[in-house]
């Protein structure tokens, strides 16, 4: 018996930064659960099952294991804390070099709604994003202002590369696995369905 999923494919996405910056919230207004959540997207018909790791408070001590296998990266920032914009690159080295080939990278200003603080501008955060290859948008977890969207934008990105043949979503290593029911005529092997969050994740535990 072939297992049929609600879905055509599962997707690692991180989100790093510097503490304080808005991450857990970024990702509570998005799945409603804070350092590991899923929601399922759909795009162009086919739904996508997004699993969103953030760092739970671990910043300083990430390891390995949380970036191997993320098909996209969303780097945070505050616009009201110069510090977390200009520890950006740091946090950058490390994702670019662990986690899954033709990853994409998000830069996200958050907090937009306290733009009487800011001390970040736009051109900045926007010209960072440029120079490094990334998206960028400003956001605020507080009131969800475009929060949804990004997550939204970066999905139909991933399943345009799986689309154009770039992923492999038969490698573990990918960051995207493919939930497609298999030809029983072909594979009478039966699809164990996923109905797990963190302990169950096809990409391991965060760290």
């Amino acid at each position: 018996m072939v297992a049929v999923y609600n879905y055509s494919y599962v997707a690692k996405l991180i989100i790093i930064g510097d503490m304080g910056c808005g991450k857990s919230s970024l990702l509570r207004q998005f799945t409603e659960d804070t350092f590991f959540g899923t929601r399922i997207i759909e795009v162009e018909g086919e739904r996508i099952k997004i699993q969103a790791w953030d760092t739970a408070g671990q910043e300083r001590s990430v390891t390995r294991s949380y970036y191997r296998g993320s098909i996209g990266t969303i780097v945070v920032y505050d616009i009201t804390n110069r510090e977390s914009f200009e520890n950006l690159e740091s946090w950058l080295g490390d994702a670019r070099q662990l986690t899954a080939p033709h990853s994409i990278f998000v830069l996200v200003g958050n907090k937009a709604d306290q733009d009487a603080r800011r001390v970040v501008s736009y051109d900045e955060g926007e010209a960072f994003a440029k120079t490094n290859d990334m998206l960028f948008v400003e956001a605020s977890a507080k009131t969800g202002e475009k929060v949804k969207a990004t997550f939204e934008d970066l999905a139909a990105r991933i399943l345009a590369l799986v689309k154009d043949n770039i992923i492999d979503t038969l490698s573990p290593d990918s960051g995207v696995q493919s939930k497609k029911p298999l030809d029983a005529t072909k594979n009478p092997r039966a699809i164990r369905v996923d109905n797990t969050q963190a302990s169950g994740s096809m990409f391991g535990g965060c760290c």
